[in-house]
């Protein structure tokens, strides 16, 4: 039975300064927690691959110690000899950043469309994908395919492995579904020959299915990002193959701080009630909640203020203003 990891979106660096104004709780440090938990499951388990759905960092441009941090992580881990299989995506604008510690025999990642081949445990493995395609993916999309077809094996199991959006696809608290547009490939044009399509991109976990019965597993973000996604579990899949009809996937449950809304609701306050109101609100709530503070009576909101809540709020917490952009986080 071949073992496989699959994980996507784990925007390391999110909140996660090199160096940090002031001394605070960070949200960074919860991004890593998850994915060096994945990368422990992987190697405890005795996986044979480990694949990366793409997003691997939270925003294009990088800078060059933090990069450092991420691949030491990768290069410890391909010493293992367990092979690791990374989809660049939209974050890394559909390229990796260039390192040493990438030149490992372990480390694959594409490039362009392509196949990485592999038997783990005397099953042959066919691993198609390409860097994220960040614009009309739908119109490219058959011309890409098509270029990898001929890479395949006949007798191998053939996963495909992209960043992308794909119809029937499904977001956010009002279950937003992605239908076809430029930037989403329909659920009709994913080929036929493949056993399985692993894709990132979509921060909730979930699973589609091909017209002809093949499953499409988004494992959604490592860690949530937004309040969008407070209500969602966040986790990877782990996906076991005997042979190409006879396999297995389970999705494995991460950490993730809960997310609170707390509604001031009166229609007037002071500095003092407004301290005492969130004071009372807090002891009801685990005390490492992120927070998002909605204020009824939008004329009270200058009240809210960063120095009343760093004040207040233990500094195991983190909190948003519904309206501003400021985080503390």
């Amino acid at each position: 039975m071949a073992k496989i990891i699959f994980l996507a979106d784990s925007h390391l660096g999110f909140d996660f300064p090199l160096r940090p104004k002031k001394e605070k709780r960070r949200r960074g440090i919860d991004f890593f927690t998850n994915f060096d938990t994945i990368l422990d499951y992987a190697k405890t388990s005795k996986a044979d691959l480990l694949i990366h759905g793409g997003d691997l960092f939270f925003r294009t441009k990088v800078p060059a110690p933090f990069i450092d941090m991420v691949y030491e992580r990768i290069f410890s881990f391909a010493q293992t000899g367990i092979p690791i299989v990374i989809v660049p995506g939209n974050h890394e604008s559909s390229k990796l950043p260039v390192s040493l510690f990438m030149q490992h025999s372990n480390i694959y990642y594409f490039t362009k469309p392509q196949t990485f081949q592999f038997n783990l445990k005397g099953i042959d493995f066919d691993i198609a994908g390409f860097p994220c395609v960040r614009k009309d993916v739908e119109t490219k999309f058959s011309e890409i395919a098509g270029e990898i077809e001929s890479q395949l094996r006949p007798e191998s199991i053939k996963l495909f492995c992209m960043h992308q959006s794909i119809e029937g696809a499904q977001v956010g608290p009002s279950n937003y579904t992605f239908r076809k547009g430029n930037d989403v490939i329909p659920i009709e044009n994913l080929p036929d020959y493949y056993d399985m399509i692993l894709s990132g991109h979509i921060h909730r976990s979930q699973i589609l299915w091909t017209n002809n019965k093949k499953p499409v597993i988004y494992p959604g973000s490592i860690e949530r990002t937004a309040f969008a996604e407070k209500d969602e579990e966040k986790g990877f899949y782990e996906i076991e193959f005997k042979n190409k009809e006879e396999f297995s996937y389970k999705f494995i449950k991460l950490k993730s701080r809960p997310m609170v809304d707390l509604m001031l609701d009166k229609e007037n306050y002071t500095s003092e009630t407004l301290r005492i109101e969130i004071l009372q609100q807090i002891s009801n709530i685990q005390p490492d909640s992120i927070i998002r503070f909605k204020m009824k009576n939008n004329k009270n909101l200058p009240l809210l203020n960063v120095k009343l809540l760093d004040g207040i709020l233990p500094q195991t917490m983190n909190y948003q203003i519904s309206g501003f952009r400021e985080l503390n986080s």
